[in-house]
């Protein structure tokens, strides 16, 4: 008869996601011969290999890959079970710790925080900003129970949702040729001047291909992965930056910056929500994430009442 513990099921699943005994020790806070141990032991209790070792870290067999299924699905449920009992005096408390770009703590984060504490005291709440990759990556080492970022191609080990899609405004000065919320076609702005998050960033990669893709004619580029001076430095210079709606929400009066919805094609982003696909997400934190979408699609609302669906935007 086969026997596979917890600890050992946990381990397994780390090391899986990781594909390394090094990095699962380090998200585990385990050491990685007590790891290597717990893997052999399992291993030996199975009559077959999991994962092929080498220099470079660990690939799972087919033997690995079928078990990964079934270990994510057993650890879930457990996680369900230990929620539901949680759960049993109605009441929710306890922590809730969320990763968000600066799109969500500038946009939608104030009035949802607010609505929320005040419906639920019990809940503690901690919420880091940061860009998609770092987010990401506090995810996989289980600083958060759920982040939310642009929609990309996922990593191992994490489920994700979508959770809305965003059209993308060109952000400058005031005072421009260009009134206020009136649509423009990048094309026409020559030599366009830009402050893009630095290389690598998700936001970046995704509007370097439409850049190259329609052929623009693009001035220089400022790197820039810091979102506040990004803001500031388009309110008082010739450069723009190009932000989602949400994002923009507080300069719908335009009075530091003007904002342009981009047209010819439209372009735009799409978020999902990201967890851990083997943990269940808490009361408190499935209450946070309702009160945060409340708020993104309230966001939303307010820019179709101001100006029109998307397809609404063209240059007459």
């Amino acid at each position: 008869m086969i026997i596979m513990n917890f600890r050992q099921l946990v381990t397994f699943v780390g090391i899986y996601e990781e594909g390394s005994f090094n990095r699962a020790a380090v998200r585990l806070h385990a050491t990685q011969s007590g790891l290597s141990m717990q893997m052999k032991q399992l291993e030996a209790s199975l009559g077959m290999p999991l994962f092929e070792r080498s220099a470079r870290g660990v690939t799972p067999t087919y033997s690995g890959q079928r078990l990964y299924e079934t270990a994510v699905d057993i650890l879930r449920r457990l996680d369900v079970a230990e929620a539901e009992l949680r759960n049993l005096s109605g009441t929710i408390s306890g922590p809730v710790r969320i990763g968000l770009m600066p799109t969500f703590t500038r946009g939608v984060l104030a009035p949802a925080i607010n609505r929320f504490i005040v419906d639920h005291p019990n809940v503690d709440v901690t919420v880091v900003e940061a860009y998609s990759a770092a987010l990401m990556d506090r995810l996989a080492e289980g600083e958060a129970d759920f982040v939310v970022v642009p929609q990309d191609g996922g990593r191992t080990g994490m489920r994700s949702r979508r959770l809305g899609t965003d059209r993308e405004f060109l952000v400058c000065r005031p005072g421009g040729a260009i009134p206020h919320l009136a649509p423009v076609r990048l094309a026409d702005i020559t030599p366009l001047h830009l402050v893009l998050p630095a290389k690598g960033n998700a936001r970046r990669d995704q509007l370097d291909d439409f850049i190259a893709a329609k052929g623009l004619e693009v001035g220089k580029i400022i790197d820039m992965d810091a979102m506040f001076a990004t803001l500031e430095l388009v309110a008082t210079s010739d450069y723009a930056t190009v932000l989602p709606a949400t994002i923009c929400r507080k300069d719908i009066e335009g009075r530091d910056r003007w904002l342009h919805p981009i047209i010819g094609p439209e372009l735009t982003v799409n978020y999902v929500v990201m967890e851990p696909a083997s943990k269940s997400m808490s009361a408190a934190a499935t209450a946070f994430l309702r009160y945060l979408e409340e708020e993104y699609l309230r966001a939303d609302e307010e820019w179709t009442t101001l100006i029109g669906p998307p397809e609404a935007n063209q240059i007459i």
